[in-house]
């Protein structure tokens, strides 16, 4: 069987929300190669900017130097491994950034990223950006959140009702940057064709619910331009409170 990527639709946004000054979320796709990477920075004077392009741009770099340029090969690698690395490189690079740039200090960013080929998708994530899959009419979220509050919730401490108003759900337990290693969630799972994922920052679901987001998926979903721009303003609308992305990949 032929290695392929395969057929994506993308889109993707990024806004700074109704309080923060500047936006220090970054995101980046490519549907010749099956990547998509979201990253939301921070730390002091604008820092957080910077370590979420970088770990964009990294991974990225990271990817396209094992990447064969017809994407013919790619398969053929071991790609959760090779997704790892490309995480763990970006982690390094921010690393290296902050002891060279004071000013820097401190910054750090989560991640999450898709990499897809032929029927199979990785996920990666650090942090508490997420993934979610809509599949058959049912939105699932594919990643755990990296925070205080999850990690209550796991443990009988929280129930998700209570985590909802937590004070500390932003309370982060894993990014790249704050130390010298990262522990990275890899994941493969099979596609299937109509399958939509969705990329996001917490920006969009600290301040919609899972329902809200299905349900703009279901009206949306054959136009991911609307359905992008309706959970930027979605958000916008129950206060804005952070910087908002969202990436959806319609598997064709």
């Amino acid at each position: 069987m032929v290695n392929k990527i395969p057929t994506l639709d993308i889109y993707g946004l990024t806004d700074e929300g109704l309080v923060r000054d500047h936006n220090e979320d970054f995101i980046s796709w490519s549907a010749d190669y099956g990547l998509v990477i979201l990253a939301d920075g921070m730390g002091g004077h604008n820092a957080g900017e910077v370590a979420s392009e970088l770990a964009v741009k990294s991974v990225t770099d990271a990817l396209e130097e094992v990447l064969s340029p017809d994407v013919q090969d790619a398969c053929k690698l071991d790609s959760k491994e090779v997704v790892r690395d490309a995480v763990i490189f970006a982690n390094d690079e921010i690393n290296l950034h902050a002891k060279t740039h004071p000013e820097c200090n401190g910054m750090g960013t989560t991640i999450v990223m898709t990499l897809f080929c032929n029927d199979k998708v990785i996920l990666a994530s650090v942090g508490d950006s997420r993934i979610y899959r809509f599949r058959k009419g049912k939105l699932k979220q594919v990643t755990t959140d990296h925070s205080l509050v999850q990690e209550m919730i796991d443990n009988g401490y929280m129930s998700e009702e209570e985590a909802i108003n937590s004070t500390n759900r932003n309370l982060i337990t894993r990014a790249l940057g704050i130390a010298e290693d990262v522990d990275v969630d890899v994941a493969e799972q099979s596609i299937e064709k109509n399958d939509i994922y969705l990329l996001c920052s917490d920006g969009l679901s600290d301040m919609i619910t899972d329902d809200k987001i299905f349900s703009t998926l279901v009206k949306s979903r054959q136009d991911l331009k609307r359905a992008s721009k309706d959970l930027i303003e979605l958000a916008k609308e129950h206060g804005g409170h952070d910087n908002v992305s969202v990436i959806l990949v319609a598997c064709k």
